[in-house]
């Protein structure tokens, strides 16, 4: 019989494989130097271990995986010369298979947007996503999985938000093949129908049978309940309410809302209780588990990510049904292992990282827990044990990408999750009946609208409690490494250092002033923090026709992840949406004194914020003159409009900490410019924000002059089509010796000053 491989071999062959993986994405080196370098190692180890055979392999093993990953990393990085990435900024035509069901979505501004992932052919290959937006009904697209689609348009990178906090939505994408995006221009979309071969039409019949479902919740509930519900069963957050969403993510089950690992294991524990009642065997009820997850998926969509739930789901049946949880760790090691051998990106992606850190916490530590539970009712400690259990195994992940901690999630899952998981189950069995007795599976489908109510209104109570979620510092890889030794050892005491770090990140010791140029795309937003850790903001981004929330999604993450608690101020150049739309979020979430803006009415700001006028924090016109001391850190209106229109209201405020000056002007026009230059207003600075996202409106060439700036920012969305930043102002501030960065280059600078010297880290390391 052979021997197996201890699972904390298996262990360090992870860990090592993983090293290799961030080793390459930080220090890039090349292959040839990895490869030499670790054959020297290789060499070196064997000739000192070389009498100790199973010392060679604890020092050989890992230095091969380490090689490993980090070679992988570096091919799957690499991307053929014909990849439809490498056309990015040209106007091509595009023709290629649709490879998943097309997605629909009505956007805030009311324009319908269709969605296409297409798996590009001819003389370009790779993943594309391609949007289209139908003017009507009529020009809405019929498309199926597997049709052959053309459109032209001009071709973009996938980006980011880049700031600390965000989410790396461009790895997984590229992870899951997709390197670039397009929106189809006015000839609009040419689809061919193509009849395909036994898989595509699988896939159809898959896909019917989820708008049949779609479409039997749809005629009997709300469309948000229906969005819902179809969320919980399938996945996707297309039409979902934000408050639900919020709520859901506030008590730590926002996980319910897509195709998770828990999924899988709420389908396998039914599934095993079923068979339990008809007493099978052991084997034969894993077999079914097996059956069920595996069609789950399926209808799923098989996306990798519902992939990587149903391998995690079944992991964790496997080792509850057949009681081997130490096979059951051992496969998941192993499964990890096999996973990021294939796909080295997926270290990246939140999804796996959830995945893998929760199921590791049910299989290591929900028992321990149940057993400390044990003079408590079951019905509270078994899902209390579990939810703890995959709290504690994946809450550095949970703090990192959402800086918070809910403390009402045992609530929520005791008490809210049953009555979610009947809706989950029930609504699964309700489309097989609403296929055959159409009539009884509306009656179902209201039954099941009823319970997801309960359920939802419910948890907006626990979401409403005090501390129902506690906002927690980012600490970074160094806490985390403290956190899990103390996990793995059972020594909290090894928690000491983290306590430390805490403290220092609260108290913010240094008594420096931070100046941070946000990544809003193609807006404005700055971020100052005095030395003492107050928060003043200068505009707040924003997108036009309200596509997309910036301030919910890019703005306060950052806040978060900067450990802002109350904002002092905000500082407003003028009401236009890509300066002040994302003010409604930063209200929402935080505290706020004060508002200064350039005069425009209070109604249009409740507008553009979101915000009933009635819930506004203090809000009132800045006038030029007026400075503001807060922390040591003075904040000059240098210049406030009178009358105007567009652009040429716009507010001028100068931040001075000692000798360090920093500019920001808004949108602020070469006519205004001249103007201020005329009446002598002293605009001279360290840094400039340069005005209007670099647009040929602004920056005049005795404007930049006068103010002399050493570092410009350009505050600039990437791809944008209006040009910017423009070419001659580039050139004036060249001719200046100016440093130049730029958000869709640089992502977020980050200026730091004593008030003396100056330091620029930008987001992007060029």
């Amino acid at each position: 019989m052979k021997a197996k491989v201890p699972n904390s071999m298996l262990n360090v062959w992870l860990a090592s494989l993983a090293a290799g993986v961030l080793f390459m994405e930080y220090f890039h080196c090349s292959p040839r130097f990895l490869i030499i370098t670790c054959a020297a190692l290789l060499i070196g180890g064997i000739i000192f271990t070389w009498r100790k055979k199973a010392l060679t392999a604890w020092i050989i093993c890992p230095i091969i995986f380490f090689a490993l990953g980090a070679l992988r990393l570096h091919a799957a990085d690499s991307l053929p010369d014909n990849d439809v990435s490498k056309f990015a900024g040209q106007s091509v035509q595009i023709t290629g298979i649709i490879r998943e069901e097309p997605q629909k979505k009505i956007l805030p501004n009311g324009l319908t947007q269709v969605r296409f992932v297409v798996d590009v052919q001819g003389n370009m290959s790779g993943g594309l996503i391609l949007t289209y937006y139908p003017k009507d009904a009529e020009q809405l697209p019929k498309a199926r999985i597997g049709d052959r689609i053309s459109a032209r348009g001009n071709l973009k990178l996938l980006n980011n938000y880049n700031n600390p906090g965000q989410i790396d939505t461009v790895t997984r994408m590229k992870a899951n093949g997709i390197t670039a995006r397009m929106s189809a221009g006015k000839q609009g979309l040419l689809i061919k129908e193509v009849d395909g071969g036994l898989w595509i039409k699988f896939l159809r019949l898959v896909a019917a049978i989820r708008e049949h479902y779609r479409d039997s919740m749809e005629g009997v509930m709300s469309a948000d309940d229906a969005a819902a519900i179809f969320a919980m069963l399938f996945g996707g957050y297309a039409g979902l309410n934000p408050e639900l969403v919020s709520d859901f993510q506030t008590t730590g089950i926002v996980h319910i809302l897509s195709v998770s690992g828990s999924h899988m294991s709420l389908l396998a524990v039914a599934t095993a209780w079923l068979c339990l009642l008809l007493r099978l065997p052991r084997g034969l009820t894993f077999a079914i588990g097996l059956f069920v997850i595996g069609t789950y998926a399926i209808l799923s969509g098989l996306l990798p990510q519902v992939l990587r739930s149903a391998s995690m789901g079944t992991l964790i049946f496997f080792a509850k049904t057949l009681d081997a949880e130490a096979e059951g760790a051992r496969l998941l090691t192993l499964t990890a292992l096999v996973m990021l051998i294939h796909q080295p990106l997926l270290i990246f992606d939140i999804s796996f990282q959830l995945s893998f850190t929760a199921t590791a916490g049910l299989m290591y530590l929900s028992e321990d827990l149940l057993n400390a539970m044990e003079r408590l009712p079951k019905f509270f400690s078994t899902p209390a044990s579990m939810t703890i259990a995959a709290q504690l195994a994946s809450l550095p992940v949970i703090v990192w990408y959402f800086n918070q901690v809910s403390l009402s999630s045992v609530l929520a899952n005791v008490f809210v999750m049953p009555l979610l998981e009947v809706v989950i189950i029930g609504g699964l069995l309700g489309g097989i009946i609403a296929a055959v007795v159409p009539v009884l599976g509306k009656i179902f489908f209201i039954g099941e609208a009823l319970i997801f109510g309960a359920g939802v209104e419910l948890n907006r109570v626990f979401a409403s409690l005090p501390l129902s979620s506690v906002q927690v510092p980012t600490l970074g890889l160094l806490a985390g490494f403290f956190y899990y030794a103390a996990l793995i050892l059972r020594r909290p005491i090894v928690l000491l250092p983290i306590i430390f770090l805490l403290v220092l990140n609260v108290l913010r010791v240094g008594g420096e002033l931070e100046v941070s140029f946000v990544d809003v795309g193609q807006g404005d937003c700055a971020v100052v923090l005095t030395p003492h850790g107050r928060c003043l903001i200068f505009d707040t981004g924003g997108v036009r026709e309200h596509m997309f929330d910036v301030g919910g999604r890019v703005v306060v993450p950052y806040l978060k992840h900067e450990n802002i608690r109350t904002v002092d101020k905000i500082f407003l150049t003028h009401v236009h949406e890509d300066h002040a739309t994302g003010a409604g979020a930063v209200i929402k979430k935080f505290p706020v004194g004060e508002v200064i803006t350039a005069g425009e009415s209070k109604s249009e700001y409740a507008a553009v914020f979101g915000i009933a006028e009635e819930h506004l924090p203090s809000l009132r016109a800045g006038h030029a003159g007026e400075v503001f001391d807060v922390d040591g850190v003075q904040v000059e209106i240098l210049y406030a409009p009178q009358v105007g229109t567009g652009n040429e209201i716009s507010n001028v405020y100068r931040v001075r900490y000692g000798e360090v000056t920093f500019l920001i002007t808004g949108d602020l026009v070469k006519e205004i410019e001249e103007q201020i230059l005329r009446e002598g207003v002293d605009v001279q600075s360290t840094v400039l924000k340069v005005g209007h996202h670099g647009s040929a409106t602004s920056s005049s060439e005795d404007f930049l002059r006068a103010v002399k700036p050493k570092c410009a920012v350009i505050s600039v969305g990437y791809g944008n089509n209006f040009g910017h930043p423009r070419p001659e102002v580039l050139q004036r501030l060249e001719s200046l010796s100016t440093k130049i960065y730029r958000t869709d280059q640089d992502g977020l600078i980050k200026f730091r000053t004593d008030g003396k010297s100056l330091s620029a880290e930008p987001f992007n390391r060029r």
